[in-house]
């Protein structure tokens, strides 16, 4: 069996946020997943030709999650948060493949929030099926008051 070498001319990966009902949110992202586009692709031999590429989408997910300030330690423990360092790195730790640690005071600030602090260890931890979080990275960004229920015009209603 022989293999064709061929190289892809383009590729791009645009980075972008969604917010909005979450059954609408995701039933974009189950369309956007099922796209195939042509691309040029050039082989070996010089030849050029169009193919259909299936187009990936690639969750990198921004959350807000609201709970009661007085919960605040629980949270925090249940979700390991602050980390100490990048949580994107290799499994065995030797080398972070995106060091984005230092950036992130830019969101935080874009979406008013402060830095996490270290909670209460004694404060205990929610209960979370452990064994699903061990195939995803949680980063923390910030955290701030969300203020109090007063009136229907409220942020979260």
């Amino acid at each position: 069996m022989q293999i064709e070498l061929c190289v892809v001319v383009f590729k791009m990966e645009l980075y972008l946020m969604t917010r909005g009902k979450s059954d609408v949110v995701e039933e974009w992202a189950k369309w956007m997943s099922t796209r195939h586009l042509p691309m040029k692709v050039k082989h070996a031999d010089g030849r050029e030709e169009s193919v259909f590429l299936e187009c990936q989408l690639r969750p990198i997910q921004l959350w807000s999650f609201v709970f009661p300030k007085e919960n605040m330690d629980l949270v925090l423990n249940t979700l390991k948060l602050p980390q100490e360092k990048s949580p994107f790195g290799n499994v065995d730790g030797s080398k972070v493949i995106y060091n984005i640690m230092p950036k992130i005071w830019a969101l935080r600030k874009l979406l008013g929030a402060k830095e996490i602090p270290k909670p209460n260890p004694e404060a205990g931890m929610m209960f979370l099926p452990f064994d699903r979080l061990k195939h995803m990275n949680i980063l923390g960004i910030g955290i701030r008051e969300d203020g109090d229920i007063a009136e229907a015009i409220h942020e979260r209603i």
